[in-house]
């Protein structure tokens, strides 16, 4: 448990309830409406062919996040190995890049996270250890400093930014998450990090996904070890919790650490939140002794419910859904676009 607070899809009414399942259905297609009687929807996609580009900068060299702009008519991508953030259309068209590497304002190094909210494109800059704020065409708008590497970002509210951290395992109790406002002011900082005495296995334990849900709040996932998804305010208040229908598979793990192996229950590659549901994709063996991207994308409702199951045509690493369109970028850090099939 973290925290109280009103239970994530606790006293959903009727209505609300019948306007879940309805916006399910108009976002996956017909296949949706045996989720309404606990059965699971078994959902195909096909592949939208992108624009042919042969400029050198739509090349995706590391790929590490991706976000579309509020109306979904723009796709934003963090590429670290070529320290820029690249812009492509819904169809996949690259459109421009801002950002070169380097450590002066509106360079980048390593970027691993971006959001895109009310005109403004929120980036991760890691190894420089601080955030950049672009407006759309890249524009430099503004930058504050963090006392540790960045790794993923999102915009909470015109004055509220969502910064999460990897814990160096040097000390106990090292927060997560940190909400800083627009001038770089800390507000709050909190979700402290788990310690079992290894810091290899605890480095696996403290890999969290951040999302958006819908006003202010944010989702927590933990990408193994847990089958709750956290949510929490804007303040870092809790605002409840989704224990995630067991029919969402879990891959364990036994890897070699210090003092003999240890089970690791992999649990959320990636994940991603559209129109009231949560998608989050298990994942998969490689070769018996690695967990890597899978092919399934599970739909969940506010309750934790499994709803639809979603098979690509390819492993992909992280996405974003708009609708019943996913963009996500594949194992070999292309951009792909599925389209559900109705």
């Amino acid at each position: 448990m973290i925290g109280g607070g009103r239970p994530a899809g606790a006293g959903v009414s009727g209505q609300a309830e019948r306007a879940i399942a309805a916006a399910l259905a108009l976002a996956l297609g017909a296949a949706a409406h045996g989720a309404e009687d606990g059965a699971v929807a078994r959902l195909r996609t096909a592949e939208i062919s992108r624009p042919a580009d042969e400029a050198e900068e739509a090349v995706l060299g590391r790929p590490l996040a991706l976000a579309l702009d509020g109306g979904g008519s723009a796709l934003f991508v963090a590429d670290a190995q070529d320290c820029a953030v690249k812009v492509f259309s819904r169809d996949g068209r690259f459109l421009r890049a801002f950002g070169r590497k380097g450590g002066g304002p509106g360079e980048l190094s390593f970027p691993s996270g971006l959001a895109v909210a009310a005109g403004r494109v929120v980036v991760a800059d890691k190894f420089n250890s601080r955030i950049q704020v672009f407006d759309r065409d890249g524009r430099l708008a503004g930058a504050f400093p963090v006392a540790f590497l960045p790794d993923k970002v999102l915009a909470l509210a015109a004055d509220a930014i969502l910064v999460t951290g990897n814990p160096t395992g040097k000390r106990k109790g090292e927060p997560l998450l940190h909400v800083f406002d627009a001038a770089g002011r800390l507000r709050w900082e909190g979700l402290e990090a788990r310690s079992s005495g290894d810091r290899i296995y605890d480095a696996f334990l403290n890999m969290i996904l951040a999302l958006p849900a819908g006003g202010s709040d944010f989702f927590v996932i933990f990408r193994s070890g847990e089958r709750t998804i956290f949510r929490f305010a804007a303040t870092g208040a809790s605002a409840g919790e989704i224990a995630v229908d067991e029919r969402h598979a879990s891959r364990p793990l036994d890897l070699p650490f210090k003092g003999g192996k240890r089970r690791l229950p992999g649990f959320c590659w990636a994940a991603a939140f559209d129109r009231g549901f949560l998608y989050l994709s298990a994942p998969a063996p490689v070769d018996g002794r690695d967990l890597g991207p899978g092919r399934e994308i599970s739909v969940v409702d506010g309750s934790g419910r499994l709803r639809a199951v979603i098979a690509l045509g390819r492993a992909v690493h992280r996405f974003v859904v708009d609708g019943d369109r996913i963009f996500a970028i594949d194992d070999e850090g292309e951009l792909r676009i599925f389209e559900v099939v109705r």
